[in-house]
C-alpha cells in the first residue's frame, strides 16, 4: 500500500511539473523574426479598384471596385483576400499569399491555390514613406513584368506584358487606399 501511494505522489508530482512547463515550451513562439517593415504597412483592410484590359476585347478597359484584406503569414508572406464588385448582386473572391525572399532575390505568389514559378526580384526601393519591389517571370509568350508600390496609406500593384521584340503593354493595376474605421 505505502508503494502505491508513493507510485500516486511521483505521478502526480510528474504531472504537475509537465503541466507547470507546458507554457514554457510555447514562449518560444515568442521569438519569431522581425517582420519586414515594408510588408507590414499594408496589413490591413484596402478600398479601391482593379482596371485591366479586356480579355476579349483588348481595346477595352474594364474596371472593378475591390477590397482586400491583407495579413502577415510570417515576417516576410503576405496573405491577402480580394472581394470585387462585378456587377449588380455579383461579388467575386480571389485569395493570394505572396512570400518575398530577399536574400535569393526571388517572390513566391500562390494564387487560387496554384502556386507560380518564382518570380525574380528586379529591384526593391525606399524613398522613406514608400517602398517600390519590381518583379517579374518570363511566361511562354512574354514577361511578365510587376510593380508593387506601398506606403502606409496606399499602394498599387501593376502588371504589364513585354512581347519578345521588346514592346510593353499594359494589362492590369490595382490601385488601394486605407480602408477608415468610419468610411
Amino acid at each position: 500500500m505505502k508503494d502505491a501511494i508513493m507510485q500516486i505522489r511521483t505521478f502526480l508530482s510528474s504531472v504537475l511539473v509537465g503541466l507547470l512547463l507546458l507554457p514554457a515550451g510555447a514562449a518560444f513562439a515568442l521569438y519569431d523574426a522581425k517582420p519586414d517593415e515594408g510588408l507590414t504597412k499594408m496589413q490591413g483592410e484596402w478600398s479601391g479598384k482593379l482596371t485591366y484590359r479586356d480579355y476579349r476585347n483588348p481595346e477595352k478597359m474594364v474596371s472593378l471596385p475591390t477590397r482586400v484584406f491583407i495579413a502577415l503569414a510570417s515576417p516576410n508572406e503576405l496573405v491577402l483576400h480580394y472581394v470585387f464588385d462585378d456587377g449588380p448582386n455579383k461579388k467575386v473572391y480571389s485569395y493570394d499569399r505572396m512570400e518575398f525572399n530577399y536574400s535569393s532575390n526571388s517572390l513566391t505568389w500562390v494564387s487560387g491555390g496554384k502556386a507560380a514559378p518564382a518570380y525574380k526580384i528586379t529591384s526593391v526601393s525606399n524613398s522613406g514613406t514608400q517602398q517600390q519591389i519590381n518583379f517579374e517571370r518570363q511566361e511562354t509568350a512574354h514577361l511578365a513584368r510587376y510593380v508593387l508600390q506601398l506606403s502606409a496609406k496606399e499602394f498599387s500593384l501593376s502588371k504589364e506584358e513585354v512581347a519578345a521584340n521588346g514592346e510593353a503593354s499594359f494589362r492590369n493595376r490595382y490601385e488601394f487606399k486605407r480602408k477608415l474605421p468610419l468610411d
